[in-house]
């Protein structure tokens, strides 16, 4: 009994050993292996040194773009393969085209013909045969007008943007990565002795590099699914302009349209808030990560701003639909993480 007392006491001894005993004790003292031999101590080895060793400077900011770039590649030939899948249904397309342009002619034949006035004849037919003849040229040379069509929308993104999208969204992660690098710069300049209280301090500022590094993976998701959204109207667009040939079927072809400006307007949409407001509160981050982030003042200024960002990132679909909100691509599921992360502030 008398023993086991010692050991709880020994025990119960040793942390407060260890935390009175400065660490240059334990770098300078020498070390006896068993056999003798004294091996000296390492004075050069310091924690910061080791702690520094882990993150390089700029190694995160890098891995986010090659993701960035990573995933605008998946994405890369996704209208390519839509315009391949089109033309496996274009014979039903192809019924549809002449069944309707057939109904089209005969029916602008028999308005002419019972037309006394002979100008609002020959008009009402020339107008009914130019629209059909618009929609059928569309029809045939649709496998260069698909993919021809979200091009547009890219170079009006781009020339908003200033730089390429993937470019942009490659700004944010920057950033993230800076505000990891001051994380790291902050715990390898920090005694051990002090490791808690600079981790208390770095909890606002590492949730900050969280939200951030999230924000750039959701305007990513969003752009791409416009894109995605995109190419399966495009898979449908030989059927979709076939239905435009006739009066009676054109408000299909009016759907489909709306559907196709509003999965295309994603991308715009994004280089937009990129130019008006998210570059800006960026920049700030950068500019407060530049002049040092080791106070909590410093680290809830950058928290908040970039939980701001994050926030912005949820109306692009919202603004998307400006023009009828036909793609109408919610992205639910990023949504309800939003709504749960910022404990429902988000709706």
């Amino acid at each position: 009994m008398l023993q086991l007392l010692k050991r709880i006491f020994a025990a119960a001894l040793l942390p407060l050993f260890l935390i009175g005993t400065p660490l240059s004790a334990f770098a300078d003292d020498p070390i006896v292996l068993p056999d003798g031999t004294v091996v000296p101590a390492n004075s050069s080895s310091t924690p910061a040194a080791n702690a520094s060793s882990y993150v390089k400077p700029g190694e995160f900011s890098a891995g986010s773009k090659q993701a960035m770039d990573k995933i605008t590649a998946l994405f890369s030939s996704v209208m390519d393969t839509a315009v391949e899948i089109s033309k496996q249904i274009k014979p039903e397309a192809d019924k549809f085209a002449g069944g309707l342009g057939v109904i089209t002619l005969i029916l602008a034949a028999i308005r002419f013909a019972a037309t006394r006035d002979p100008v609002m004849a020959w008009l009402a037919f020339f107008e009914e045969v130019a629209v059909l003849g618009i929609f059928a040229s569309f029809y045939i040379e649709f496998a260069q007008f698909g993919p021809g069509f979200y091009k547009w929308f890219l170079s009006l993104a781009n020339t908003i943007g200033g730089t390429d999208m993937s470019s942009t969204l490659g700004v944010i992660g920057s950033a993230a990565g800076q505000i990891l690098d001051a994380i790291v710069k902050a715990f390898s300049g920090a005694g051990w002795t002090a490791i808690f209280s600079v981790a208390v301090a770095m909890v606002p500022l590492f949730l900050a590099w969280l939200v951030l590094s999230v924000t750039s993976v959701v305007f990513a998701f969003f752009i791409n699914l416009g894109q995605l959204q995109f190419a399966c109207g495009v898979v449908m667009g030989q059927i979709a302009f076939a239905l435009g040939f006739s009066t009676f079927t054109r408000g299909y072809f009016k759907t489909w349209l709306d559907y196709m400006i509003s999965a295309g307007m994603y991308v715009v949409v994004a280089a937009i808030l990129m130019r008006l407001v998210t570059q800006s509160l960026i920049a700030a981050v950068q500019d407060a990560t530049a002049k040092g982030l080791s106070t909590s003042g410093a680290s809830g200024y950058v928290f908040d701003l970039a939980v701001f960002v994050f926030l912005i990132s949820f109306e692009i679909p919202k603004i998307a639909g400006m023009f009828g909100g036909g793609a109408n691509a919610s992205g639910s599921i990023v949504a309800k993480v939003g709504r749960a992360a910022t404990a429902g502030l988000m709706t």
